[in-house]
């Protein structure tokens, strides 16, 4: 059960999310829908291309007998691979667009202007890759904690879930770092802290909209990174104004 703090947590997270539709269209950000598409539909027609390349290969190989078995195997093991890691890869080449989005963001919402170098910019875009990139290696490492669980009467039920949340937590946790970069370290490390649930729940809700068909690799990015913005700035003016948790 939530208590009541935690239910007015989930409650802001939740509003803050989808109101980022409105906060979207209202300040012109539509037309950002569109890259993070275009580059998620490049990149799976690549892995198409590449899968159907190396399975005809492989099948070239083997005797007529098993080759519709051979090509879906190869088909489908190269698809699983890519959903696995389809998240993280997206979330790194969309890293400068993603950062730009966020600072944009800020900037309309707090009217603040920001001048920052070509070195601060290029230091901004390497942070955010590093932090994916640290984040899959930490959620890689705990989805094989939780596939030993697989052998484990009973809890094995709860894998799925289990899954679903730390990929929930590790997307929301790169995404926020867009904003936390601009922002000083120990407030960000005050609301890596004390804010689980805003991370978790905004990666979740990346994870459906992405899941989509079509429409989700182009709505999911633009508008999670603008949710998570809006509310990170939130958090950040609670802290700012001695607030401490209070949403």
């Amino acid at each position: 059960m939530l208590d009541n703090t935690k239910f007015k947590k989930v409650k802001f997270t939740l509003k803050n999310y989808f109101d980022s539709f409105n906060f979207i269209n209202k300040n012109k950000l539509k037309r950002y829908y569109l890259l993070p598409g275009a580059i998620n539909i490049i990149f799976i027609f690549l892995i198409y291309y590449f899968t159907r390349r190396l399975g005809l290969h492989l099948i070239s190989k083997n005797s007529n007998n098993i080759t519709n078995i051979l090509a879906f195997a190869i088909y489908l093991a190269i698809f699983a691979f890519y959903y696995l890691i389809c998240k993280t890869l997206i979330l790194i080449i969309l890293s400068p667009f993603l950062s730009y989005i966020s600072e944009r963001t800020e900037s309309i919402i707090t009217k603040r202007e920001f001048n920052f170098s070509f070195k601060d910019n290029l230091y901004f875009i390497k942070r955010g890759i590093l932090v994916t990139i640290k984040s899959f290696f930490r959620e890689l490492f705990l989805t094989s904690i939780i596939l030993i669980l697989n052998f484990v009467p009973i809890v094995n039920m709860t894998i799925p879930i289990l899954f679903f949340l730390v990929q929930s937590y590790y997307i929301g946790f790169s995404l926020i770092d867009y904003t936390l970069e601009r922002h000083s370290y120990n407030i960000g490390t005050k609301i890596i802290r004390e804010n689980t649930l805003f991370f978790i729940i905004n990666g979740a809700l990346f994870l459906i909209i992405f899941s989509i068909p079509i429409a989700g690799i182009f709505v999911a990015p633009l508008v999670t990174v603008v949710a998570t913005t809006r509310g990170t700035l939130n958090l950040i003016q609670n802290i700012e104004e001695n607030k401490g948790e209070n949403l």
